[in-house]
């Protein structure tokens, strides 16, 4: 495990702790309970309301699509609102112990809806969740950059906090497989509702941990930025940019497929048990974190991302051979598939952390939730390109009620959006991956300015 050298602990005006393995586990904890709504929001979402509640896919669709529009005002404004945010608590703290019980209340009312609800009730608390998650979780994020100015130990704090992510996403899907084989419920609302209830039991007490345990890193209180010059300077750091079409293709991509996903697994390949299935792919995700760590190391963290892409896209268009054979083949695939996985979600975070110090080398400013917010925002934005996906389904006739039929070529169109589509939009990612600019020994130089700019402050 890479230690911090001395000399880019110093980037901020003050002292960085060092940041041991034990401390970046701390800081993960808060990732795992949140995690498990992973999966189940983009999935079961779907599901639980077109099937049981009766509202049509293209009017989930359009919510989950418009959401992003919201997004839009959120998060710049929230990101800029932690950067200068100055308190006896901190500046990340506050934020996060307000944001996140207003976020349960929107995950427990988002995840168990009572007969009879309309599209309204929908709108309302999925616009709260992803207010709600903006409100803790940039300054969250912000936080992470905060402890570290390495470019290796930045990936191994986001390795960390993802290995919490991919097991709170198995202990979604172990809910799932209780509740097909265990409890002989397979329906979207009875799972839903059990992990709404561990999530709202788990999130204050790793809340707690972190907020408890962490310390707030001292910034350098250099004159702060306003939020014009600020989007002025974003703009200015075309780096910024290329990274935000990078995760607006991977995560875009990504979140295209994994609305349809379950009506891939289930109607495409013939799976019934789900639960398994998503065992086998976050399992592989968990195993594979070590190796996309080892080649970030010596080949850098745009390699490793890129190589992701391409054995994900050859896996995509592999599995579509499966249709309704769900058997030895179809499992491998899709735990190949989600070898990839863990790799989509922390490197472009662990990128983006270095990115932040070019910023900082021309405004004088520490801003990484103004940054991690329009990062956040770009996801989001990603996330509701999962909506386009259900419109495209209902237009060709697909069909997700109980009971319903689908032709070949309905089902045709499902594997086209869950295989070829993702794959036609990570070529372009890819090649701005590889050709990405930043590594680790030009960052290393970025660091150094940093640290003997912020000693002549200390010295005036």
């Amino acid at each position: 495990m890479p230690t911090e050298p001395q000399a880019q602990r110093r980037t901020s005006g003050v002292e960085l702790p060092t940041i041991t393995p034990a401390k970046a586990w701390i800081y993960g904890s808060l990732s795992f309970p949140i995690a498990m709504l992973g999966y189940p929001l983009g999935a079961y979402i779907p599901r639980l309301y077109s099937t049981e509640m009766g509202i049509s896919l293209a009017l989930i669709g359009l919510v989950i699509t418009s959401a992003a529009i919201f997004d839009a005002v959120t998060d710049p404004l929230m990101g800029h609102f932690s950067d200068r945010w100055r308190t006896r608590w901190g500046r990340r703290r506050p934020w996060m112990a307000v944001g996140i019980p207003l976020f349960l209340i929107a995950v427990y009312m988002l995840l168990n809806p009572t007969q009879g609800i309309t599209v309204v009730y929908l709108a309302f608390f999925f616009l709260m969740l992803r207010a709600c998650s903006t409100l803790y979780g940039l300054p969250y994020a912000a936080w992470g950059v905060e402890l570290s100015s390495d470019y290796h130990v930045r990936t191994m704090i986001q390795s960390a906090r993802e290995k919490y992510v991919i097991a709170g996403l198995m202990a979604s899907a172990a809910i799932v497989t209780f509740s097909e084989e265990i409890f002989g419920r397979a329906e979207a609302s009875f799972v839903l509702a059990n992990i709404s209830l561990i999530v709202v039991v788990l999130v204050p007490l790793a809340a707690i941990l972190v907020l408890t345990t962490l310390p707030e890193v001292p910034t350098y209180n250099a004159p702060p930025v306003s939020f014009k010059d600020g989007i002025v300077r974003m703009y200015k750091n075309k780096l910024f940019f290329r990274l935000l079409l990078i995760e607006l293709l991977i995560a875009g991509g990504e979140n295209f497929r994994n609305t349809v996903s379950l009506l891939f697994i289930q109607d495409y390949i013939g799976l019934t048990g789900v639960g398994r299935a998503l065992l086998l792919y976050f399992g592989c995700g968990l195993a594979a974190i070590p190796f996309w760590d080892w080649i970030a190391r010596h080949f850098g963290k745009h390699k490793s991302l890129a190589t992701a892409m391409v054995l994900v896209s050859l896996v995509s268009i592999g599995v579509l051979t499966q249709r309704h054979s769900p058997g030895v083949i179809f499992y491998i695939l899709f735990g190949l598939k989600g070898f990839c996985f863990g790799a989509f979600a922390y490197l472009p975070r662990a990128m983006l952390a270095d990115v932040v110090d070019l910023d900082t080398i021309r405004s004088g400013s520490a801003r990484p939730a103004s940054y991690f917010a329009i990062l956040g925002f770009i996801t989001k934005c990603a996330a509701s390109f999962g909506g386009l996906s259900l419109p495209i389904l209902a237009w060709v006739g697909y069909s997700a009620q109980a009971g319903a039929e689908n032709s070949p070529e309905q089902l045709m169109w499902l594997g086209a959006l869950y295989g070829i589509v993702p794959t036609a939009v990570f070529v372009f990612a890819f090649y701005l991956c590889v050709t990405w600019p930043l590594t680790d020994t030009l960052h290393a130089k970025v660091v150094r300015i940093l640290g003997k700019r912020y000693e002549k402050q200390m010295v005036k």
